[in-house]
């Protein structure tokens, strides 16, 4: 079980790799889709990288640092083509403020993911960068990569659980943006692990699958929504006081309701005390 575990994650990894190298030159996409698309097989292949022991002969974690730094690029273009997406969303059937100030505001934000996405695929050279980094790295995994065991995939796993009911117990009654993020990039990640070793009891492992897919989700929603506060706060986009009121309440409305299902589901989800989950993966993946 142990070299097939192994050999199963690789294959994994190079799945995600395959896509980055797809989207990196798809005529058929638009760049903000490629942009998404690209961002989350990096943040899968960080995730399953994490399986690997962190030793400075591994090329875990140099590629985990530069599949974050790839990432941190993507992330301006993503935000500013989700703010209008929440803008158009927000006000459909909102009449406070007038539809001449909407119309204003999305093409002042449609011009901030423009010009964004023409800086990525300037500096990255159409995303050549980005080709060139992956296939550097599959050279490396085809190569040189050691074989994750068993136990170092069970010990990651209760790691990630671990961190996350340590930051969710810290955050349960917080609503602030960037700790509710902190929250969902160790629940992404968990979410990502969970997935790899779903073959290992289908059964408990699906049904976890699912509930960090939901949760993840909803922390996803509120992030993008405290983004978009930020963003239209800005002087630029010429909202009087009135009408930035009205955003704030329309967004915060929304992130109230989005934790009205979070919190019962972080709760469901957390049931279980590490030292509990740690004893469950302990049967499961048959280690001592």
């Amino acid at each position: 079980m142990g070299q097939d575990t192994g050999n199963r994650l690789i294959t994994a990894i190079q799945k995600q790799t395959e896509k980055v190298a797809y989207f990196c030159t798809a005529g058929n996409v638009s760049a903000n889709v490629a942009v998404h698309e690209i961002r989350k097989c990096f943040k899968r292949v960080r995730a399953l990288l994490r399986f690997y022991p962190e030793k400075p002969s591994n090329l875990s974690l140099f590629f985990i640092n530069e599949f974050q730094k790839a990432g941190n690029l993507l992330s301006p273009v993503r935000e500013s083509f989700v703010n209008v997406q929440i803008l158009e969303r927000l006000t459909a059937s909102d009449e406070h403020i007038q539809e001449r100030k909407i119309k204003q505001v999305r093409e002042l934000l449609l011009d901030k993911n423009r010009m964004r996405t023409e800086v990525l695929l300037d500096k990255n050279d159409g995303f050549n960068t980005i080709q060139n980094l992956v296939k550097k790295f599959d050279v490396q995994l085809e190569s040189g990569a050691e074989l994750a065991t068993v136990k170092q995939i069970y010990a990651e796993i209760c790691n990630s659980y671990n961190l996350g009911f340590r930051l969710y117990n810290q955050t349960e009654l917080i609503t602030d943006g960037n700790e509710l993020h902190e929250l969902r990039k160790k629940m992404k990640r968990l979410w990502y692990q969970v997935d790899f070793v779903k073959y290992m009891h289908p059964r408990y492992f699906r049904l976890k699958s699912d509930q960090l897919n939901t949760i993840t989700e909803l922390l996803g929603e509120d992030h993008d929504l405290y983004v978009f506060l930020q963003e239209i706060s800005s002087e630029i986009y010429d909202f009087d006081s009135e009408e930035l009121l009205v955003l704030k309440n329309l967004v915060e409305h929304q992130r109230e309701l989005n934790q009205l299902k979070l919190n019962p589901r972080l709760k469901q989800f957390f049931n279980e005390f590490p030292e509990e989950f740690n004893l469950k993966m302990e049967k499961i993946f048959k280690v001592q």
